[in-house]
């Protein structure tokens, strides 16, 4: 993944700023739209960062995240 890359156009939000809020806490689009500000301008990136934060969730260390214990 490069962290460089745009996720969301109209905000210029990467993809590394996305996984960046993961890291810091947050959980769901609505939590990594406040700390980015992604998807609100037209929003057309919203189902795609929906999934994103669904995956690094997932599989954080394909992000380059430490992998979560389970509870």
């Amino acid at each position: 993944m490069k962290r460089e890359k745009i996720a969301c156009h109209c905000r210029r939000v990467t993809y590394g700023e996305i996984v960046d809020a993961v890291a810091a806490g947050a959980k769901t689009f609505e939590e990594v739209s406040a700390r980015t500000t992604c998807s609100t301008g037209c929003g057309k990136c919203r189902d795609f960062i929906t999934h994103m934060v669904e995956d690094i969730q997932r599989y954080p260390e394909d992000y380059g995240l430490p992998k979560q214990e389970k509870s």
